[in-house]
């Protein structure tokens, strides 16, 4: 929740927003309009809306209480926002589920948002929502299990996803954090890597990340991806291909050092170099013959 006090001379108009059942509490509604309110937060959210609760109230020139709670609030009504996902999101998600990447929503927003979102993206695993407050009182095993069974997080609070990362990290993953608000920030410290959103990231989400995306492009993260994985698969072969060339090579030229023959010298310096030109080719034919790796996206 989060309050603004607009100055006046004689008495100074308070107003408030944030979530609805947090609104609905400070203005302490009845059950029956608690219920009816409840009732149009899960309609529109089940329709991939943000909803957000409002509130209003008027206090004595500078008397302002010690907690935004105290404040005679009236409950005035709820505000729709909607921000659909943009249209390149469900291909990107595509190819990193091909890329054997596994995507999970961690989102502060209602099940139900978060639910008619992660539906239009593509997201494996919808029909489970597990809830910050779900999070926080699992035990170690079984949030374990949890967070590899489940793709969908909400209502998480900055506690809950810092707990969740934990998890997920305590579960042998490499767990990659992309966030952009100041509730993101210590589970993007958290994570192995922590992705800011650089156009409407926070300040706070963007010390706390490894990685800052200047356009907030989410094709730039495959790219990431792509470009991440052929430097090390070119790294693991650019091993292979010096070990396989040689090793062979100080083998051969130290056995008769290793095995004290008459003549330790019989191999001279120019006949290593003929041994490089015979199999420097014959590795270079085998390797570029190899089949693609899988998961390059």
């Amino acid at each position: 929740m989060m309050t603004h006090v607009y100055d006046e001379e004689v008495a100074d108009i308070v107003s408030g927003k944030g979530a609805p059942e947090r609104i609905m509490a400070v203005c302490r509604l009845d059950p029956e309009a608690r219920s009816r309110v409840q009732r149009m937060v899960t309609l529109m959210a089940s329709d991939g809306i943000r909803v957000l609760g409002v509130c209003a109230g008027r206090c004595k020139h500078g008397e302002y209480p010690e907690k935004q709670d105290d404040f005679s609030w009236q409950f005035k009504g709820l505000v729709a926002l909607y921000d659909p996902p943009k249209e390149e999101v469900k291909g990107e998600f595509e190819k990193w589920y091909a890329a054997g990447i596994k995507i999970k929503l961690v989102t502060g927003d209602f099940k139900e948002t978060a639910g008619n979102i992660a539906g239009q993206v593509g997201m494996i695993g919808t029909g489970k929502v597990v809830t910050g407050e779900e999070v926080i009182q699992m035990e170690p095993d079984r949030l374990a299990r949890a967070s590899g069974e489940t793709s969908i997080f909400a209502r998480m609070f900055p506690e809950a996803k810092l707990k969740l990362i934990e998890a997920l990290k305590a579960n042998g993953e490499i767990v990659a954090m992309m966030g952009d608000g100041v509730n993101d920030g210590p589970a993007l410290r958290s994570a192995h890597i922590g992705i800011a959103m650089g156009g409407r990231g926070t300040e706070i989400a963007r010390q706390a990340a490894a990685l800052i995306l200047t356009d907030d492009n989410l094709g730039k993260v495959t790219e990431a991806i792509i470009q991440g994985r052929k430097i090390y698969n070119n790294l693991k072969k650019a091993i292979r291909y010096i070990v396989s060339i040689h090793v062979p090579i100080i083998i051969t030229a130290s056995v008769p050092l290793l095995l004290n023959w008459k003549y330790p010298n019989i191999f001279t310096p120019i006949h290593v170099i003929f041994l490089e030109l015979i199999m420097g080719p014959t590795c270079s034919v085998f390797f570029e013959n190899e089949p693609v790796e899988a998961g390059m996206i």
